[in-house]
């Protein structure tokens, strides 16, 4: 009943927010000026002082991005870790992965990852298909704002909306067919496109289907090896598809005031014949799904009233399902279905205000999430990991964006969270402890101007991410003399986090260079020794909090306009990342620290914008035993240097064609992420190299 009592105060809120804007859209046009709020402006209140990365659609077109893998090629310091099952299961940015690294959608939280066991069941959070963003906001580094979970940083997708296709101004429609290939995957690709203005309506209507089949690795495709086994070279056979689903529809009451709904729905399959995880008298096999839908509505008032200048606000309906279902076939057939759900409903408000030197930034966002789970298994009986279990979150900030000077600019801020884990025990799962808690964060950011081009920045603040389900009740009993028990005393993981920057900008190009110190305390660990008793000999293991982390490095980007030099159209861009980490609990070098890289691009856009394309080169360094844990020096990878090579030509006004090879010169490599985790030592990592050459192709006419 607490629970439906607070989702209800959630819609409640959202009503009483479209009120407040709609009484003071109807007084507007006779007591209030109408002001315009840049978009620039509201995105530097909230990120100035911290390094930022923002990928466009343009962009995503140009590097062929099929998935999060593709979208982050070339941005050093932020991977995307994935999995030959599992998939694409996160980000790491900075050495944090996981939970520790905030994903949205359009301001959405999105769902949490959930893996409470090595095998057969492990949730990702990348449920989207890059066809349908806008534009991708990557942020490295701490940021209160933003609240729990952006330990790493955060990744803000935003997906389509109308006007990205439509003119300016008047009616007007548009429509577009894509058509993609990706040979390394074997990933053909379809998406349509619709978009529509009639009056003071915008419609959008996107729909991607993909159909592919294993990743291959260096030495091609699964074939016909069926090998099986840790020792396996090949990687596992399997197909997959895919439908996204994005509609969006927007009506512009006054050109100060819009309000929208948006549907998402997304849904993956996959199926796999698990050699790998395989042995001659036990075959597995794996049958997942995996899924996302979204309800919205959203509005957006740009006008002069009391409490603010621009308003925005959003109301959010969010059910996210994992299901994994494998059959293991011996003498008979063992299936093991499990899937963990997220139902969430959430608002989220955000106001700006000038007041003379000062700009004030400050919102709240209200949320409920229900988590559920379950393990049907025909060898065992039915079960849960975790009961099922309800999350309410409140939180409120405020920052103030105070110039102080033409030259000098203080960004002070701080928030306030407060989340609240409640269990619902059945015949399945006990009933556990609730799990509060509480936390006021905040930081300073600056920047200062030294000249017209060139300035200086810095952040420094504290942020903190609030344990997860299966950190707080995973509960486990083996029946065979060891079990993991549930903590719900965990505390919230915390950090302090500092970064400064010299950021030069000009016409002729810009450059970056950051350096960051990042402190960790609090980190939840799994596996926690409590000792050996009589109903479980071989020990009983919990979640605790231990690990004192330290992460630190440097980071360097810049880009530069040729036209002078090499003649109109040439650039060049590069970027760089170095970052070191230590366990200080344990003494011992941070295994989730990327090696250092580097990428450098010289690319070249016709004046008649008809054709161009991009020469990239990325090298690797080696992980090294010195950067490794004792137990981990099996897994020392050598350095590489891949190259790339992207055109595009548009033959006729409305048709695009986009075309790459990737590791052009067919380098062996192995990607520190996709095998940081392993543990079998009798791994073949061949298993794990990624596709030597390989090539994408993307045709797209429009109407």
């Amino acid at each position: 009943m607490k629970d439906n009592c607070f989702s209800l105060s959630i819609i409640a809120a959202a009503v009483l927010v479209s009120n407040y804007v709609n009484a003071a859209s109807e007084g507007a046009s006779t007591q209030l000026q109408p002001i315009t709020v840049e978009a620039e402006q509201t995105t530097e209140q909230t990120n100035l002082g911290s390094s930022q990365k923002e990928i466009e659609a343009s962009q995503i077109d140009a590097q062929l991005a099929r998935d999060l893998d593709d979208l982050l090629r070339y941005e050093p310091g932020v991977d995307a870790s994935q999995d030959s099952r599992f998939g694409i299961s996160g980000v790491t940015i900075r050495g944090l992965d996981g939970n520790r690294v905030k994903i949205s959608v359009d301001g959405v939280d999105q769902a949490d990852g959930y893996a409470p066991t090595s095998t057969y069941l492990r949730t990702g959070r990348n449920t989207l298909d890059i066809d349908a963003l806008q534009a991708v906001q990557i942020e490295k580094g701490g940021n209160v704002t933003a609240g729990s979970g952006a330990f790493g940083g955060s990744v803000r997708y935003e997906t389509k909306d109308p006007d990205n296709y439509l003119n300016p101004e008047g009616n007007d429609t548009y429509g577009a067919f894509k058509l993609g290939y990706k040979s390394a995957s074997n990933e053909l690709s379809k998406t349509v496109t619709a978009a529509n203005r009639t009056g003071k309506l915008e419609s959008l209507l996107v729909y991607t289907r993909r159909d592919g089949n294993e990743g291959e690795n260096y030495y091609g495709d699964a074939g016909s090896d069926q090998t099986t086994g840790a020792t396996r070279q090949s990687v596992d056979p399997s197909e997959q598809d895919s439908d996204n689903i994005l509609v969006k529809s927007i009506y512009n009451i006054n050109p100060a005031n819009r309000i929208g709904v948006v549907a998402e729905h997304y849904h993956q399959s996959f199926n796999a014949d698990l050699y790998s995880e395989s042995s001659d008298s036990a075959m597995r096999r794996a049958d997942d799904d995996r899924e996302r839908q979204r309800f919205g509505i959203f509005q957006d008032y740009e006008q002069a009233t009391p409490i603010s200048d621009k308003l925005t606000w959003q109301l959010d309906y969010q059910v996210t399902k994992t299901t994994n279902r494998t059959d293991i076939e011996t003498t008979s057939l063992r299936e093991v279905d499990r899937y963990y759900e997220e139902k969430a409903l959430s608002l989220s408000t955000d106001l700006v205000k000038n007041i003379g030197n000062h700009r004030l930034g400050y919102g709240f966002n209200l949320a409920n999430k229900s988590l559920d789970n379950l393990s049907e298994d025909t060898s065992n009986s039915t079960s849960r990991f975790s009961p099922k279990a309800d999350v309410n979150m409140a939180g409120i900030y405020l920052e103030d964006t105070w110039k102080i000077t033409d030259r000098l600019t203080l960004v002070p801020g701080a928030r306030y969270d407060s989340y609240g884990y409640s269990t619902d025990g059945d015949d399945l799962s006990d009933d556990y402890a609730d799990s509060n808690t509480e936390k006021l964060t905040g930081q300073l950011a600056a920047e200062f101007a030294l000249t017209e081009r060139t300035s200086l920045f810095g952040k420094y603040g504290t942020g903190f991410r609030a344990p997860k389900l299966d950190e707080l009740y995973y509960y486990y009993n083996s029946g065979r003399g060891y079990a993991i028990i549930p903590n719900p005393d965990l505390k919230p993981e915390e950090s302090t986090f500092t970064e400064l920057g010299i950021r030069v900008e000009g016409q002729a190009g810009s450059a970056e260079v950051v350096a960051f110190y990042n402190d960790y305390t609090n980190f939840i660990e799994s596996n926690y020794s409590l000792g050996a008793t009589a109903s479980n000999p071989w020990g009983e293991y919990t979640t605790a909090n231990l690990s004192d982390v330290v992460i630190k490095g440097v980071e360097a980007k810049g880009h530069l306009n040729l036209d002078s030099t090499l003649g109109q159209g040439w650039s060049a861009m590069g970027a760089m990342a170095y970052a070191e980490g230590e366990d200080k609990e344990n003494n011992e070098p941070l295994a989730s620290i990327a090696p250092f890289s580097l990428v450098a691009g010289l690319g070249y856009d016709a004046p008649s914008e008809v054709w161009g394309g991009q020469l990239n080169l990325t090298w690797v360094a080696k992980k090294s035993s010195s950067d490794l844990a004792e137990s981990d020096q099996w897994l020392e990878t050598s350095s590489y240097s891949l190259v790339d090579l992207t055109a595009y030509v548009k033959p006729l006004e409305n048709v695009t064609i986009n075309a790459g090879i990737f590791n052009a010169f067919d380098e062996k490599y192995v990607v520190w992420n996709d095998v940081r985790n392993l543990s079998d030592t009798s791994t073949n990592l061949n298993r794990y190299t990624r596709a030597g050459r390989n090539f994408g192709i993307d045709v797209t006419v429009s109407f």
